[in-house]
């Protein structure tokens, strides 16, 4: 019998919420969701029906932004799927077995239990589901695998230092200059110690002091958290992670060779700004 054609807006998040679960359950071949930092999270929670699926053959593909806070949630989940970051969540959707669409509103951080399924967007019309698939096809493989990218690869180099004695009104001005959130406090090729925009404002502006007077030594924080070139980007967020920080002064054979940023980790590889997926 020949399924018959379906695009409709599921304005009941309940009635949603079932039709998705059903039909991902019965997937045979193929799920592909790009969706929130938050929906990684949540798909975590339903790893039972992650090892289901994997059990079944089926593969199943997640794409979503990889932050700190949803690390751990991400790693746990490539047990189950393969599993990328991709730097911007435009559109929140779900292709099963490329004969289903489902399209959510956005953002879902902000909604609670299944209210993100109000107003879902269904489809079985070929065509459409096709060319969507393409589209994240295509976004699927410009997004990387953290596990697999070594931080060496996207540290910034050279990295902007001064020295202990480089008086604080000179690290400002060599901060502006280069426009850059930070600088490493280092002795010939040995990080020392590590000076931020904000360690400049909380310790010499805020408490009045002169920065003409003042020295990189006294205001820089050490001892210095730093990760190898060869250690993976996974690595380095969960240190950042663990630390609360969002720096990292990367090393080659002990030498300063890079520094690197949450956001520059996270943003690297790739941009979804061409790979706007739009609704019917």
């Amino acid at each position: 019998m020949k399924n018959v054609q379906e695009t409709c807006i599921i304005r009941n998040a309940k009635v949603a919420f079932g039709k998705y679960n059903e039909i991902l359950n019965s997937a045979e071949k193929a799920i592909l969701i790009m969706t929130s930092s938050n929906g990684a999270t949540n798909a975590w929670k339903s790893k039972a029906l992650m090892e289901e699926l994997k059990e079944k053959g089926v593969s199943v593909k997640i794409m979503a932004p990889v932050t700190g806070e949803n690390l751990k949630a991400a790693v746990e989940l490539s047990r189950y799927c393969s599993v990328k970051h991709i730097p911007v969540c435009y559109s929140r959707v779900t292709v099963i077995d490329g004969k289903h669409l489902f399209q959510f509103k956005m953002p879902q951080e902000k909604l609670d239990g299944i209210q993100h399924f109000e107003n879902c967007i269904y489809t079985n019309d070929l065509e459409y589901v096709q060319r969507t698939s393409d589209i994240l096809n295509e976004v699927w493989n410009d997004a990387f695998d953290i596990s697999r990218v070594i931080v060496g690869s996207i540290a910034r180099a050279p990295v902007p230092t001064v020295s202990l004695s480089t008086h604080v009104s000179d690290v400002a001005t060599s901060m502006a200059k280069q426009n850059v959130g930070a600088v490493v406090v280092a002795r010939d090729f040995e990080p020392l110690g590590i000076i931020t925009e904000r360690d400049i404002i909380e310790r010499v502006m805020l408490t009045k002091r002169d920065p003409h007077e003042i020295v990189a030594q006294e205001i820089m924080t050490a001892p210095l958290l730093t990760i190898d070139s060869n250690r993976t980007i996974e690595e380095a967020l969960e240190i950042m992670r663990k630390n609360h920080v969002r720096r990292l002064v990367v090393v080659k054979d002990e030498n300063l060779f890079g520094l690197v940023t949450e956001r520059r980790l996270l943003l690297s590889h790739g941009s979804l700004g061409e790979h706007r997926v739009g609704t019917q």
